[in-house]
């Protein structure tokens, strides 16, 4: 006899209605969070890198002509960038010329870029102190991650780069 007995429908049995809400939320939880990644995306993208690719390629081969240019010289920039107790940042680069003697009098600009963001990037030219060193304090540089970049610039040309990954705490 207890063959007889029947499953019991539910107390509270699944309609239209509950199947309708469930694919609702189901599907607005993904639009919602569809809908917050992409705002973020576009609040955060800068913008493109280079406008045209096909400028960018024809700007190739004299980009290596500068290259060659420069490991020609000998030079070498030592960059430094250091938090000041007050928050700031001191940019310092020792310039020197291919037998090792200062590179003096000449016009150094860096430019501190954010690699996340350029929104964040920074330019500043240096002030020159004894002969060869050069030094400036820049406020307002946020913590972290940052690539220095310090051009050797002659009659408003760049004539010489040095790039380098520094990390400000």
């Amino acid at each position: 006899m207890a063959l007889q007995k029947t499953l019991q429908p539910p107390a509270r049995p699944l309609t239209g209605r509950k199947v309708a809400l469930v694919f609702g939320c189901f599907f607005g939880t993904i639009f919602a969070a569809d809908a917050f990644l992409v705002t973020s995306a576009i609040r955060t993208w800068s913008g493109t890198e280079a406008t045209s690719a096909y400028k960018a390629g024809q700007l190739y081969n004299g980009e290596l002509a500068l290259a060659r240019a420069q490991a020609a010289r000998g030079w070498t920039l030592a960059l430094g960038a250091e938090r000041e107790a007050d928050g700031s940042v001191r940019l310092t680069v020792n310039a020197r010329d291919g037998a090792g003697g200062p590179l003096a009098g000449r016009t150094l600009d860096v430019v501190l870029q954010r690699p996340t963001d350029q929104r964040e990037d920074r330019k500043v030219t240096l002030a020159e102190g004894e002969a060869g060193a050069y030094m400036a304090v820049i406020e307002g540089i946020a913590p972290g991650q940052w690539d220095v970049v310090a051009d050797v610039v002659e009659r408003g040309e760049r004539i010489f780069r040095r790039r380098t990954r520094t990390v400000l705490r």
